[in-house]
């Protein structure tokens, strides 16, 4: 039976190029649970939890009765996604602070989790992001900022992975989701460090789901096309459009739709797979 939650999300009112401000209004979105607290009881890691498409995650899950912990490199904003879960969720989360490209501070965190619940039931890898405004033609692009990207991005899915996958193994059940891209399958000029570390996370992810499916653990990533993050005006929002076949624009909502789906038992048979969420714009990639 269908559930409704209606959930407060900060949205971005949008302006014309006139030089007026943009600004922030709350208005509610809906959460269709498909039935009552599916995930209570169950403890679930959110890596990146204080960016926009993690935070959505964590909302989602806490919505659905999981024990989130929302983690990420800035104190303020992990407690903003806290707090907000706690307050109007009525939902249970941990603020913890988490640095991907720390093998130590991972190894360290998981084992205070595990020793705290006993397991971890859902792991959701969302810490990642192309170089942005760094990026750059490999022949012209700093090899440090190379490493420094794939550090994050592939590497530290992998090392947040192997942690998770340890207390799943006991258990013999465990959800383990990866956020890639698009660029991962398609890759785009300019993004060459990213395309390798989001194609590593999708080869990875086929790997890893089997080693584990043995154990009972699904192993599967998400890849988002363009999602809105930041204010936006009514014309990049058209150029957005543009870029997908359903004159559309991605929001974090719908990236977080897909891994409650892949976190609940309803996925229990399908493993190895890279989802694609993008308005059908990897069927030909429209745009720059």
């Amino acid at each position: 039976m269908l559930r409704n939650i209606y959930h407060k999300i900060k949205r971005t009112a949008l302006n014309n190029l006139s030089g007026k401000p943009t600004i922030n209004v709350t208005k509610p979105y809906l959460i269709e649970l498909q039935e009552k607290n599916r995930f209570k009881h169950q403890v679930a890691v959110v890596t990146g939890g204080s960016g926009a498409i993690g935070r959505a995650i964590c909302c989602r899950l806490a919505a659905e009765g999981a024990i989130v912990y929302v983690c990420g490199m800035t104190e303020s904003k992990i407690n903003e996604v806290v707090a907000e879960i706690k307050t109007q969720l009525q939902g249970e989360a941990y603020p913890l602070k988490l640095n991907v490209t720390d093998l130590i501070n991972i190894e360290t965190a998981f084992a205070q989790i595990i020793e705290k619940h006993g397991t971890i039931d859902i792991l959701v890898n969302s810490a990642g992001g192309s170089l942005r405004g760094q990026s750059n033609e490999l022949t012209g692009q700093d090899i440090n900022l190379i490493k420094q990207n794939i550090n994050i991005n592939l590497i530290g899915s992998l090392a947040c992975s192997k942690e998770a996958a340890k207390a799943m193994k006991t258990k013999k059940k465990g959800r383990i989701i990866t956020i890639s891209s698009i660029i991962g399958d398609h890759g785009k000029a300019g993004f060459t460090e990213y395309a390798a570390a989001k194609g590593g996370t999708n080869a990875s992810v086929k790997s890893l789901a089997m080693e584990l499916g043995k154990y009972g653990i699904t192993v599967n990533c998400v890849s988002p096309g363009i999602v809105q993050r930041d204010e936006i005006t009514p014309y990049q929002m058209e150029q957005i459009k543009k870029k997908n076949y359903m004159n559309s624009f991605g929001k974090p909502e719908d990236i977080s739709n897909m891994v409650a789906f892949l976190a609940s038992s309803e996925a229990s048979f399908i493993t190895g797979q890279n989802f694609i969420v993008d308005g059908g714009r990897s069927l030909g990639l429209k745009g720059d």
